[in-house]
């Protein structure tokens, strides 16, 4: 269907209080960065230009940048390795990793008029206000995710939990744009 995957995030939870100015001297990795008077989380990249992690004081932590639910497990094991190297985190304790949220993209092939497309789609699931986002945001309430429209057919697709959700919410939006044209 063409839609393809831009990012996936995912978060878990290592069961412990962070002292993360301790983390960040006990980590080694090639990024890292710690500076609470500009954000309380703690950066870490495993690998030069690789996923970003975002560990926070209560053990909680986010992974995103991930251009593959592979790319987001291989971040995530590794993560998880190091925690338990430094003793932070129990061998095969359970975390609840898990995905939550895959950005899309995808081309409807031709562009679209914005402002016809907002009223045809109906003024109660959708957003188009050009002086403040180039692009309409529409909310269909039958699909679990948020499509990004703009005038030139590209398409956005975020607050999806899998590819199958996005894969709908487009099909849903492409046909419903074939309906209206």
């Amino acid at each position: 269907m063409n839609v393809k995957i831009a990012n996936v995030v995912g978060s878990g939870d290592l069961h412990a209080e962070l002292d993360l100015e301790a983390l960040e001297e006990d980590l080694s990795t090639p990024y890292l960065e710690y500076d609470p008077s500009n954000y309380h989380g703690l950066y870490v990249r495993l690998k030069e230009g690789g996923p970003l992690i975002t560990v926070y004081r209560s053990g909680k932590y986010i992974i995103s940048g991930c251009s593959s639910y592979e790319e987001l497990d291989v971040t995530n094991e590794g993560l998880l390795a190091n925690m338990s190297d430094l003793g932070i985190l129990e061998q095969g304790r359970d975390t609840g990793f898990g995905v939550q949220n895959v950005v899309c993209t995808a081309t409807l092939g031709e562009g679209v008029n914005l402002n016809a497309l907002s009223i045809g789609l109906g003024l109660e699931s959708t957003e188009y206000e050009p002086e403040q986002f180039p692009g309409l945001i529409y909310r269909p309430p039958e699909v679990g995710a948020v499509l990004l429209v703009f005038a030139n057919g590209k398409i956005v697709i975020t607050g999806a939990q899998d590819v199958d959700i996005a894969e709908k919410a487009f099909g849903h939006l492409r046909s419903r744009v074939k309906e209206l044209i």
